[in-house]
């Protein structure tokens, strides 16, 4: 069964979400004219959780301390202190350079907010998404550009 949503997300950033949020019950995910989860378990659950990953898409305020530098300069600090994650323990998060993966994982949530460093960048484009790991599956994301010095 497929869970479609009429927008275009980018593919490595839908697909980590939804395998996280999802684990084995999803085959994979489709972009094109609209985007797809391609779900194996079809439970009621499921197809809540993966129609909760497109509806909470872009519901988290994600900022950054600076989204236009130079390398060589300070680290970039992404931070989401979005009231809806005070009371989770970890949001997991998906880096893109120029658009390819670049890493995933989890990050601490501390007094209701996450932090995310992106350590020593090169010149590109990074599209950093922080989503929550329960409830709403709420996501947002912000871009930092790095100019070659």
């Amino acid at each position: 069964m497929d869970i479609t949503y009429n927008d275009t997300f980018n593919v490595f950033a839908l697909d980590t979400m939804a395998r996280t949020i999802l684990g084995d019950n999803i085959s994979g995910v489709t972009v094109g004219d609209n985007s797809r989860i391609h779900l194996i378990n079809d439970t009621v659950n499921n197809q809540a959780k993966a129609q909760a990953i497109f509806d909470g898409s872009g519901d988290l305020v994600v900022s950054a301390d600076k989204t236009m530098m130079t390398e060589g300069d300070s680290d970039p600090v992404v931070t989401c202190a979005d009231s809806a994650i005070a009371g989770d323990v970890e949001v997991g998060y998906v880096a893109l350079f120029d658009g390819q993966p670049y890493a995933d994982g989890q990050t601490a949530v501390s007094g209701g907010v996450a932090t995310l460093n992106l350590i020593a960048p090169v010149a590109g484009i990074y599209d950093i998404y922080l989503y929550r790991l329960t409830g709403n599956y709420a996501s947002g994301s912000v871009q930092i550009t790095v100019n070659e010095v």
